[in-house]
């Protein structure tokens, strides 16, 4: 038990070094980092704000994540309500495994494909582009929770509602999502945050007109080196830290993880 124990500990230090490296790099008063660290300084936090490519795809980050993940929790809602409470048919299975096939196909081969998809509809280099392109990626991890919160609501309450008189509709909205409100609100915050940070496909589909917060990084990196990135990432590292205490809050992740 005792070795199993190091074993944690020195795993959970090798994964957090990094991170502890980049938030300490933040704060380095010089373009190059040395140690031992004399001065702090916010400098490059300054820096981050007064560049406008910054601030800009920021905004264009949080308003992609923000749409992608109300579309993917309300597509992910309606699909897995018709699996759960839906009556059995031919290719259900098929059906399932469909909507998660995002899941396990890799980036680049999904990004190659949504490339070839926005070209033929006129949609390369669009905002409507990026939108569909992350709602497809993070819907099945919205799926995989709200079938999970689904599961957890006693279906007979809502056999009762409509014995009694009420509607489909009514039933879904009076009963049914309030019963799935939290796997709703984690759903939404997971899928925000992995839109937020998803690079792999956007850099397929837009050129330089929407550059998201991760390909703007990545497109300053390849042309200066200097602390400004660390600054920018210790920031995200604050964010990403708020959304998954507050998914922990809402149980998301345990029932992702179902």
């Amino acid at each position: 038990m005792t070795a199993l124990r190091i074993f944690n500990w020195l795993m959970a230090a090798l994964m957090l070094a990094p991170i502890l490296l980049v938030v300490w790099m933040s704060f380095t008063p010089g373009e190059i980092f040395r140690l031992p660290l004399e001065a702090f300084s916010l400098r490059w936090y300054r820096a981050v704000f007064s560049h406008p490519g910054f601030v800009d795809a920021f905004f264009l980050s949080l308003r992609l994540a923000i749409v992608s993940g109300v579309l993917a929790v309300a597509l992910a809602f309606l699909c897995a309500y018709a699996l759960d409470r839906g009556p059995a048919f031919p290719g259900k299975s098929a059906c399932q495994a469909l909507f998660l096939s995002p899941l396990v196909v890799p980036a680049v081969v999904f990004g190659i494909a949504m490339l070839q998809f926005a070209n033929r509809t006129g949609l390369y280099n669009s905002f409507a582009s990026l939108v569909i392109a992350h709602t497809v990626v993070v819907a099945p991890y919205a799926i995989r929770i709200i079938d999970s919160s689904l599961k957890m609501a006693p279906v007979d309450i809502e056999w009762a509602a409509m014995n009694l008189g009420a509607r489909r509709l009514s039933v879904l909205t009076r009963i049914v999502l309030p019963l799935c409100y939290r796997g709703l609100a984690a759903a939404f915050l997971l899928c925000a945050l992995l839109s937020f940070s998803e690079v792999t496909v956007t850099i397929f589909m837009v050129g330089p007109n929407y550059q998201t917060l991760p390909m703007r990084i990545y497109n300053y990196m390849s042309d200066q080196a200097d602390p400004t990135v660390a600054a920018i990432s210790t920031m995200l590292i604050g964010l990403s830290l708020v959304l998954a205490l507050l998914l922990m809050r809402l149980g998301g992740f345990r029932d992702f993880a179902k």
